[in-house]
């Protein structure tokens, strides 16, 4: 009893340590540059791991990019939110604010 009550406790302590890595929905409404990459229309999920932002679509199609980290002081932001702007004929993301987080994802060209 007492071995399976610690081999219970351990794979749930397991598990949470594995599922640390937060996820936020994206959703891009039109064909949007990240990077140096190309995201078509569609819902994404968006993690954040180390230095790369990985995008899986519906399809768990990946594309990951390289980014660059910012932790404000500030206030959390409420909702994940994407900053665009236009950029040789189409949308490119230039700035990824993260729900429940001061930490803001920039996007390189």
């Amino acid at each position: 009893m007492r071995k399976s009550l610690l081999c219970v406790g351990l794979l749930t302590f397991s598990s949470l340590i594995f599922a640390g890595t937060k996820s936020y929905a994206v959703s891009i409404l039109a064909p949007t540059k990240v990077g140096s990459e190309l995201l078509t229309k569609g819902m994404y999920t968006l993690k954040v791991d180390g230095d790369k932002a990985v995008f899986t679509d519906a399809h768990h199609k990946t594309v990951s990019v390289p980014v660059k980290l910012q932790n404000g002081t500030g206030k959390k932001y409420e909702f994940t939110s994407v900053e665009a702007s236009q950029k040789d004929g189409g949308e490119a993301i230039k700035l990824i604010h993260l729900a429940g987080s001061n930490t803001t994802i920039e996007f390189g060209d």
